[in-house]
């Protein structure tokens, strides 16, 4: 009787990840190369600590075409200038974060809730309220994207102790520095904008990596 109920309360993924087991294959956790978080750097199993960039993007169709072949070399130039320490590059499509946007409309319409002075400008409330609407429409329905784009630079720990994964940490803080600063120097005249990934932005990026249809919903 006990074994009949044991059963009846396996889920579909017990079964499942017991699948995986016996074919041979391991859970994600097992799979991934991340071993977690570090402050803001990310822990990779096989001793690497690694830190993100984003850089933002530079629109290549408003430029000409011996512009865009001259970006073609600044770029060249800069992966060369960096080839020894093996940096990766990311690009990925997301759907343009209206959150904030949003909310500022949302504030907008309480206010005009309180504002008893205007307390018959019915109109001028349900307007609002459409923008409300229309903006998380678009947020629902991704009708709206960006492409970003990150450099993944990393730092290699010659022990597993606390000791050398600061010192890997104060090595890949200037190397990010450096890399930041030929970044801004190669590409000055398109303004771009670089910023350094924090813990909380980090584990959003992976989040959309692993599951990026239940991201949109919560990142």
């Amino acid at each position: 009787m006990a074994s009949h109920k044991k059963k009846i309360d396996r889920t579909e993924f017990d079964f499942e990840v017991e699948t995986l087991v016996n074919k041979g294959q391991r859970t994600i956790q097992d799979l991934s190369v991340i071993e977690g978080i570090y402050k803001d750097y990310v822990l990779l199993k096989n001793g690497y600590l690694a830190s993100i960039l984003q850089v933002s993007g530079i629109n290549m169709d408003l430029l000409a075409e011996y512009e865009q072949n001259r970006l073609f070399e600044d770029y060249g130039s800069f992966l060369m200038s960096q080839v020894h320490d093996q940096l990766q590059t990311i690009s990925m499509t997301v759907p343009v974060d209206l959150r904030s946007y949003n909310l500022g409309w949302k504030k907008r319409y309480l206010q005009e809730l309180e504002n008893k002075e205007n307390a018959g400008n019915d109109y001028k409330r349900k307007l609002i309220a459409s923008y409300i609407d229309h903006f998380q429409g678009i947020r629902v329905k991704d009708e709206m994207s960006t492409k970003q784009h990150f450099i993944v630079i990393r730092e290699k720990m010659n022990k597993r102790t606390f000791q050398d994964l600061e010192r890997a940490e104060s090595i890949l803080t200037k190397k990010v520095e450096e890399i930041s600063n030929s970044l801004q120097s190669t590409f000055e005249a398109y303004d771009i904008a670089i910023r350094k990934l924090s813990e909380k932005d980090t584990l959003t990026l992976l989040y959309r990596y692993f599951d990026f249809e239940m991201s949109k919903l919560y990142v």
